[in-house]
């Protein structure tokens, strides 16, 4: 699994990006972090981070082709989405009609649904409705604004411009914990965004299945930026910095001093 997280900041001038780099197997069984980033870019102020399924390669491609021309964020969502719904449709044809049914394509389906069995038919929608792609695309640039888009399933995307920030895949819970800690605003500084996205990232690494390699962008209306490695092991410092001063070693007086006071509980 992975963890991708974006954030707006800088007043909605500028969006920071961090994801790790680690693979598995569905179960878990195998894990490994390749050399690769998972934050792609889509446009010359536009990135793609992916989590999910590694078995489609050249969907960042195909992205980039559908998406050619094309600066602002939310038309590149839009053409993000066809081509997620698009490959959803195909698998279902592959893993659902064609084996259950004998039905090539979804368009066929819908012209022989009124010749099959309604109990065929029933099964066959609820599992076209339930298919999960398991894959995950969060989408983060700058054009008048920055913008911050989750596309899953079952294929449609949301925008998450007006909380400033995304937490996607493994360990999402404890990163979106650290943004709501700071009530985290598109206003925060670059720098503060830069470390909180990087605190989330560390936290995240506690649910299992996130790499401990990361990966950092930032996106402004001069481009996208690669964070270099001695910048990441500055942050790396200053989290193992905060986190060993805030380490509980027991409690002071205020606690082991504590009169408790109690009021008697009637037996039913």
């Amino acid at each position: 699994m992975t963890q991708l997280i974006a954030a707006i900041c800088e007043g909605g001038k500028k969006v920071v990006t961090v994801s790790d780099r680690m693979v598995s197997t569905a179960d878990m069984t195998l894990a490994f972090e390749p050399e690769e980033s998972k934050a792609q870019p889509i446009a010359h102020k536009a990135v793609v981070l992916v989590a999910g399924t590694m078995h489609e390669p050249d969907l960042i491609r195909d992205a980039r082709e559908k998406t050619r021309g094309k600066e602002r964020i939310r038309e590149i969502a839009d053409g993000l989405k066809e081509i997620y719904q698009d490959l959803r449709t195909s698998r279902i044809e592959d893993e659902v009609l064609r084996p259950c049914a004998g039905i090539s394509t979804i368009a066929e389906y819908h012209e022989k649904q009124r010749t099959l069995h309604d109990a065929v038919v029933m099964e066959l929608n609820e599992r076209i409705r339930g298919y999960q792609l398991g894959l995950m695309l969060l989408l983060a640039g700058v054009d008048e604004q920055g913008h911050v888009i989750l596309i899953a399933d079952p294929g449609i995307w949301r925008s998450y411009d007006n909380m400033a920030y995304c937490c996607a895949g493994m360990g999402e819970r404890h990163a979106d914990n650290v943004f709501a800690w700071y009530r985290y605003t598109q206003h925060i500084p670059l720098n503060d965004a830069l470390y909180i996205a990087f605190e989330a990232k560390k936290k995240a690494e506690m649910a299992g299945g996130v790499g401990r390699a990361t990966d950092i962008l930032l996106i402004g209306h001069d481009g996208i930026k690669s964070v270099k490695q001695e910048t990441v092991s500055a942050l790396e410092e200053v989290y193992n910095e905060r986190e060993n001063r805030s380490q509980r070693r027991g409690f002071d007086k205020t606690i082991t001093d504590l009169e408790i006071q109690t009021d008697s509980v009637a037996a039913p």
